[in-house]
């Protein structure tokens, strides 16, 4: 941390201040993720895929579309793996390809399926992920399954659970898609030597190992990280550890929290920093600390305005009183943003930006923060948005805050002059 902070000093000190200002079109024959039939038979009648939490609650948003598409990126890998079906074994579950009909066991995956229909299963389950991520995250409590209706949503879309009650577990639920996205596409970068495609299946995915969220994007993330040695491929994305919050001690002081956010914050930046130079990670943390152009352009993301800001979106400060960023939809009610875009909201206008830019699943839209209006990117389509205090009915934007405002300056005053 100590290393860090010396970092940051000359980066932050000039710019700081606390003053906050104002408030595809389907293609014929492309796959589709869709609800099987109830009661549906495996084609050998040889496993029986269930789930251990059959007697869960219900999801309260458990409406699914079943005709959602496979986003085009996914679809792109089931076509390479459809071409090696036979090779891994092919299918023995089902009728016709696989599809999610519930969570598999880890002893069923390891004894009845097949590679074929693991892999395709995770590449699905993926891929809904994708598109249900930030619904997921809304209704994450941070609690353990039965308690979690997040996690039960999770379940129900994807096949897959997850230990949402430890630390980044939303940080895995949007990074998981874009992993399994990267390490495919580094798989067809990298020379015949390396294996390609094929070797993609085969390292990237295992049955035999724990099926859950975790285990499953431990994997390709090995697999990402072994191929960012190999010539003709990179890795562009930070380690995962490099972006989730690590657990503190029970009473830690003000500086250790604020400290650990900061850890965080800037490695965030970097990434930031580094898809907007088009380099790896790893080159933008060298470059950040080089000469001092790159160091001034580095500041206009890194810096202790911005991080306040950020601390202060994210609801970590106990006596500053939250807000509720709302659209407003076609039948004329405000609806509440999830609390991704929320942050990025209440982020823009703590820091006097004119506008911002949210995704929603696969949209993506422009606010307006003057107009006070968000707009869709690739229809122009325009809708008012509102920002208010939270009065305490339904569900506030972020969690309640840890620290007095006074303390998280504090802290911030001691790395900005450590």
């Amino acid at each position: 941390m100590l290393q860090l902070a010396c970092f940051l000093r000359r980066l932050l000190r000039r710019r700081y201040a606390f003053s906050i200002a104002r408030p595809q079109k389907p293609q014929p024959h492309s796959l589709s993720i869709r609800d099987p039939p109830k009661g549906g038979r495996s084609r050998s009648g040889s496993c029986s895929s269930s789930s251990s939490s059959s007697n869960a609650p219900a999801s309260p948003s458990s409406t699914w579309e079943a005709s959602e598409e496979v986003p085009a990126a996914f679809q792109e890998i089931l076509t390479e793996l459809s071409r090696l079906e036979f090779e891994f074994g092919g299918v023995r579950n089902f009728n016709g390809q696989p599809r999610i009909e519930r969570k598999v066991k880890a002893c069923d995956f390891r004894t009845c399926y097949t590679d074929f229909e693991y892999i395709y299963l995770t590449v699905l389950g993926f891929a809904r992920l994708q598109i249900c991520c930030e619904e997921i995250v809304a209704l994450n409590n941070g609690r353990k399954f039965l308690q979690n209706p997040g996690v039960q949503l999770l379940e129900q879309r994807t096949g897959m659970t997850m230990h949402a009650d430890r630390e980044g577990a939303n940080h895995l639920l949007r990074s998981a898609p874009d992993v399994l996205l990267e390490a495919f596409a580094a798989s067809r970068r990298a020379d015949a030597a390396a294996g390609g495609v094929a070797a993609f299946f085969r390292e990237a995915f295992d049955r035999n190992a724990d099926p859950c969220l975790e285990g499953r994007v431990g994997r390709v993330m090995e697999y990402l990280q072994s191929r960012s040695q190999v010539p003709g491929s990179s890795s562009q994305r930070p380690p995962a550890e490099d972006l989730a919050l690590q657990p503190l001690p029970e009473g830690s002081t003000a500086k250790a929290v604020i400290g650990e956010h900061l850890r965080v914050f800037v490695n965030e930046c970097t990434w930031r920093w580094a898809r907007d130079r088009g380099v790896d990670y790893d080159v933008a943390k060298k470059e950040r600390q080089g000469e001092a152009a790159a160091s001034e352009d580095f500041a206009r993301l890194c810096n202790a305005g911005a991080f306040e800001a950020t601390l202060l979106a994210k609801g970590l400060a106990s006596d500053v009183p939250q807000r509720r960023w709302e659209v407003r939809i076609d039948d004329g009610t405000w609806s509440p943003y999830g609390a991704e875009q929320n942050e990025v909201l209440e982020m823009a206008r703590r820091m006097n930006k004119p506008c911002c830019q949210i995704k929603i699943r696969q949209w993506v839209y422009e606010v307006d923060l003057d107009r006070m209006v968000q707009v869709n990117a690739k229809t122009r389509k325009e809708r008012p948005v509102r920002c208010a205090e939270y009065g305490g009915s339904g569900n506030p934007p972020c969690r309640g805050g840890m620290l007095a405002h006074e303390e998280i300056q504090a802290a911030i005053r001691y790395f900005v002059e450590l």
